[in-house]
């Protein structure tokens, strides 16, 4: 248990010294953990890696033609992740 709280400490004090920007892919960082952890695996999706080249491929550009963050993308990947688990 005594880890546990450790580890949340340091959590708490490096989200101190973050900018709001980075603390956010770090939460989504987390967020993809967690979803893998609870048995999310790519191999389950025939083509996995074909499929994800391809969304990224497609969904690379924003509706005005502007390339998209490599962050929002990774939003969208875990957004479909858990409509799919």
């Amino acid at each position: 248990m005594e880890q546990t709280s450790d580890c949340q400490g340091e959590i708490k004090n490096i989200a101190k010294m973050l900018p709001p920007k980075k603390l956010r892919e770090v939460l989504n960082f987390m967020e993809f953990l967690y979803q893998k952890e609870k048995g999310f695996d790519y191999t389950g999706v025939e083509n996995s890696a074909e499929y994800v080249r391809r969304l990224r491929e497609k969904q690379s550009f924003t509706q005005d033609g502007q390339q998209k963050d490599g962050r929002e993308f990774l939003k969208e990947l875990i957004k479909w992740q858990k409509s799919n688990s």
